[in-house]
């Protein structure tokens, strides 16, 4: 196998079915975030504004980096140095936008008493849990492929059947399920609009439609400095 990094003979090693589980365990978690804010949408009334969006777009980036990484593992039964920075780089990309996104939203309202939009988690609001865990995810990453040259063309056992390729499967899996169901409310939201509502408060397909007059979220966030 091809690596930028220096060939190793393909033998297994500790370091590469850690990382494995690792882009796993990443896909899941971000995965699990997105169906969280999917959650608050349809379950909670909380529309989600243009900032919230592109935060969950930066969420589903960083997952789709560490697919990468599961999808060669699964494929071929190892993983390269070009593979590991190819996915972990894309990982490392949409945090670093994520990280600016959720900064964007929660900076206006970061002073002891300011009120920020939607719900409380653990005494702190969605975008700056959204912050806190991009950070946390560039921090890893670096580790991660710090120790690239040693998991690089080590054998993982993710091509046949067994719980590593199960995992994994299932990793890709549920990401593609959350990606679908999340262009399907971007599109209610947005209807056939070009743009999404600044301060959104209704499903515009619903109301282009006739079926929805009224604000779909009565708890809909209100306008602040975080929706432009």
């Amino acid at each position: 196998m091809h690596s930028l990094l220096p060939e190793a003979p393909l033998e297994g090693g500790l370091l590469g079915r850690v990382q494995y589980w690792f882009a796993c365990f990443f896909v899941v978690g971000w995965t699990g975030l997105v169906c969280a804010g999917l959650f608050g949408q349809f379950g909670l009334g909380e529309v989600p504004c243009r900032l919230c969006l592109v935060q969950r777009m930066f969420m589903v980036l960083a997952a789709l980096g560490a697919c990468h990484v599961i999808r060669t593992a699964l494929r071929y039964g190892a993983v390269t140095g070009r593979d590991y920075m190819t996915g972990w780089g894309l990982a490392l990309v949409a945090a670093t936008g994520g990280s600016f996104a959720s900064w964007r939203q929660a900076a206006p309202h970061i002073l002891p008493g300011a009120k920020g939009h939607g719900g409380e988690v653990a005494g702190l609001h969605p975008s700056v849990w959204a912050l806190v865990l991009f950070q946390l995810s560039v921090v890893a990453i670096g580790v991660v492929l710090a120790f690239a040259h040693a998991t690089a063309d080590r054998a993982i056992p993710a091509s046949g059947p067994g719980p590593y390729r199960a995992v994994g499967l299932f990793a890709l899996w549920f990401l593609g399920a959350a990606v679908a169901l999340s262009l399907a409310a971007v599109f209610l939201e947005q209807g056939f609009h070009w743009f999404l509502p600044e301060d959104p408060g209704r499903y515009e397909f619903f109301h282009d439609l006739g079926v929805l007059d009224e604000p779909a979220a009565s708890g809909a966030p209100t306008p602040g400095p975080a929706r432009s």
